[in-house]
């Protein structure tokens, strides 16, 4: 269950390119580290727990510095109320068979944002990514019968949730989003 870890990936590196490259020891390097913080944690805390261990792990006498760049909380969704329901139909519905929910990835920090804002508001986070999809690769696709269900889902969402008597206070939610 990677989505319930700390997971740090290099993302960029800059080195000599091979085409530069020369049997030397190299004078510097740089990196991009994304760090991936769990449900639970503070991404100032996990920060501070990498760069601290970065800094303990320099070899040789070896400079080492680290700049960060930006954190964000982890966000985490729940599972009830009209708009998940009224989802969870749609999907099940256009797919043909129950729904499986999982943790996923990492997080977007303006979902915080707008949960501290609006409280009351159900924030569904989903996406159109069929197992072969390759999400985020060079080679990402969607295959039309996907972008297709998921169309049909979100439709039926949006007609069952309009139809919903239970909503948490909308028009409130309205008024403040437009007063901001």
């Amino acid at each position: 269950m990677l989505w319930s870890r700390y997971d740090a990936t290099t993302i960029g590196i800059d080195i000599p390119s091979v085409n530069a490259s020369a049997p030397a020891i190299q004078p510097s390097a740089r990196a991009r580290i994304s760090l991936r913080v769990p449900p639970g944690a503070t991404a100032t805390d996990a920060q501070d727990a990498l760069v601290k261990h970065v800094y303990a792990r320099v070899p040789w006498h070896l400079r080492c510095s680290v700049q960060r760049v930006a954190s964000g909380d982890p966000f985490v969704s729940t599972l009830e109320g009209p708009g998940h329901e009224a989802l969870k139909a749609g999907l099940e519905e256009s797919y043909g068979k129950p729904i499986a929910t999982t943790g996923q990835g990492g997080s977007i920090p303006l979902c915080n944002v707008f949960q501290r804002t609006f409280p009351d508001a159900e924030i569904l986070l989903y996406g159109v990514e069929e197992p072969s999809c390759l999400i985020h690769a060079p080679n990402e696709s969607v295959a039309p019968s996907e972008i297709e269900h998921i169309a049909l889902a979100e439709a039926l969402f949006l007609r069952r949730y309009g139809a919903s008597t239970s909503k948490p206070k909308s028009a409130d939610l309205t008024r403040k989003l437009l007063s901001q």
